[in-house]
């Protein structure tokens, strides 16, 4: 079954959403625009781990079972009876972050069982149907009429069920897109998923505007105290094509084009906590024209202030997902003040 699923993620690839860079104004401006346009609907975008059933397991889009750490959903697929269903969704506590999440998805089957029975059973929401329960495939339906085949399977057979309260179906506006996002913002949800109604869960790299992801992002100041080496060996897929290639003990491999040019991996940086430097995150994110200069100037930018943007507060009160925006030239470092959660 394992290698069955494993086939399958090689062949289609879960489909992710893009996500869009409202740093830049075009996208901001077209995406303003989707959210009119009926060609969108709108989806709340679930803060979990992303996972399928195939059959009556589970399996991450890696490839990694994981069906025993999730007991009550694993029994009532089984109850099901249905090994031709495949289900996309995400596995998730409500009011809780991915990173709360993590605590089941990456612990072994003891440890997760004995996690929720301490602070509940995870949640699964799902948002796409791949595979009927009759065995007919779906990924070349357009989205709408996948969501609708979602919808009728959940009606038949979850709603009213036992499970009812484990297994959810994402919450979707085909109108109102805009307040739509504002209120789930406001509820201090995620954000949204924009999907375009024709869309194809397509095999490979997934097309520019079909699933597009809009997030709340907060923003902070910190100052440069240091910087990470870049990766040195390229993982990529198109190595026959690579143009950057060295010598590492003697034997030739292909490196990473920051390896490769002696450029930085990453900045590090840091604010004042309790009138202490402290490192608070490390940001990449950076145009590779800056990331040169700094790499050729690197004692120019150490105390530098820089405006990075980032998803929420982590569990301990650090940046998530920091992105670079840019340096401020008027703010000093003594300026950049930061808390951690207590406890």
């Amino acid at each position: 079954m394992q290698n069955d699923f494993l086939d399958f993620v090689s062949k289609i690839g879960a489909m992710k959403p893009a996500t869009i860079d409202d740093s830049k104004e075009q996208q901001v401006e077209k995406l303003y625009n989707l959210l009119l346009s009926p060609d969108y609907d709108a989806e709340e975008k679930i803060d979990g781990c992303h996972y399928m059933t195939f059959g009556n397991r589970l399996f991450s889009t890696e490839g990694c079972e994981k069906t025993d750490n999730y007991p009550h959903i694993r029994d009532f697929l089984i109850h099901l009876g249905m090994p031709n269903l495949i289900l996309d969704g995400e596995i998730n506590f409500p009011n809780k972050t991915s990173q709360f999440v993590t605590r089941v998805t990456g612990a072994n089957e003891k440890q997760a069982c004995d996690f929720q029975k301490d602070y509940g059973y995870v949640h699964y929401t799902m948002w796409d149907i791949l595979r009927t329960p009759k065995g007919t495939w779906l990924i070349n339906q357009p989205y709408r009429q996948r969501r609708e085949i979602l919808e009728q399977f959940y009606e038949r057979f979850i709603r009213g069920s036992s499970m009812e309260q484990y297994i959810h179906l994402t919450e979707r506006r085909t109108m109102d897109k805009k307040r739509f996002f504002e209120e789930i913002i406001a509820s201090g949800k995620e954000g949204i998923v924009l999907k375009k109604v024709d869309s194809l869960y397509v095999m490979g790299k997934k097309p520019m505007w079909q699933w597009m992801k809009l997030k709340q992002k907060d923003e902070a100041d910190f100052f440069v105290t240091g910087y990470e080496p870049p990766k040195v060996e390229y993982t990529g897929k198109n190595v026959v094509d690579w143009n950057y290639w060295k010598e590492v003990n003697n034997i030739l491999i292909p490196v990473t084009k920051y390896y490769y040019m002696g450029w930085i991996g990453a900045i590090e940086l840091s604010a004042y906590i309790n009138g202490e430097v402290t490192k608070v995150c490390t940001c990449s994110g950076i145009s590779e024209e800056l990331r040169a200069e700094i790499s050729a100037n690197p004692n120019k930018y150490i105390n530098k202030v820089a405006k990075v943007t980032f998803m929420e507060k982590t569990e301990a009160g650090y940046p998530r997902h920091p992105r670079f925006e840019q340096f401020h030239e008027s703010k000093t470092a003594k300026e950049c003040t930061w808390e951690l959660t207590e406890g």
